[in-house]
């Protein structure tokens, strides 16, 4: 199958990685970051391989930036068929000494980000009766994770917007699911603590998970054969239930 894509976090790690692996299937790709060398990087090897792919640097939370973005790439490509959101970023503060400004920062970028891409793309799949929403929470999102509450809590809001979300478009042809990652090889992990990656990392499966495990899923859930799987949350973790 061929559809058009919208990734958030395309510029790398777990973007970057379910980018290219859409790309790869047939779709044609608009890749989002905050950075825009990282997002036309990856837009620039899809196109090398064959692709189609736009880069868009903006803020996933500016309601007018997600929307003029999703316009190029409609005009570009044609409706969007699937989204993913993987933007995002981590950082470990005690409670006690969380500001209000972080907590907001990790709130914003997080589920109000995913929200308002959701949003955005949603007439365009409403209008081919067609849609695949893929939602990138965390492990901690499920199983909360000291040091890490206000990023615990914004991945857990993502899960109830998949959950709300998938009841309110599924007459519409669209499904919504996410994915609660645990220890995936990306810079990020770099930021966890020692212990928390240690303890993800002996799980069941016995490795920490890669981009390419994401990947995978994504596609899986944003193919037809997923027409069922709807408001479900993947724990995508080698087998560990707490982070």
């Amino acid at each position: 199958m061929s559809g058009v894509s919208v990734v958030t976090g395309g510029g790398g790690g777990i973007g970057r990685e379910v980018a290219l692996r859409l790309a790869a299937r047939g779709d044609a790709v608009s890749v989002w970051d905050r950075d825009p060398d990282a997002a036309r990087t990856t837009a620039d090897a899809i196109v090398e391989a064959g692709g189609r792919a736009e880069s868009e640097a903006l803020d996933v939370a500016d309601q007018d930036q997600v929307r003029d973005a999703t316009a190029r790439a409609i005009s570009a490509f044609g409706n969007i068929s699937t989204l993913m959101t993987g933007a995002g970023y981590s950082r470990f503060v005690d409670f006690l000494d969380l500001t209000i400004e972080e907590w907001t920062s990790m709130l914003t970028v997080h589920a109000t980000g995913t929200f308002v891409c959701a949003q955005a793309v949603t007439p365009s799949m409403i209008d081919a009766h067609f849609g695949r929403m893929v939602f990138i929470s965390s492990l901690a999102g499920l199983s909360g994770s000291a040091g890490h509450v206000h990023y615990a809590a914004a991945k857990a809001a993502i899960l109830g917007l998949t959950k709300a979300l998938c009841k309110e478009l599924g007459p519409s042809g669209i499904t919504v699911n996410a994915i609660a990652p645990g220890a995936i090889d990306t810079p990020m992990l770099k930021l966890i603590k020692p212990e928390i990656a240690e303890r993800n990392s002996n799980n069941p499966v016995g490795r920490v998970g890669t981009p390419a495990d994401v990947a995978e899923t994504v596609l899986f859930l944003a193919s037809p054969q997923a027409s069922f799987i709807t408001g479900a949350v993947v724990n995508l973790s080698g087998g560990a239930y707490t982070y």
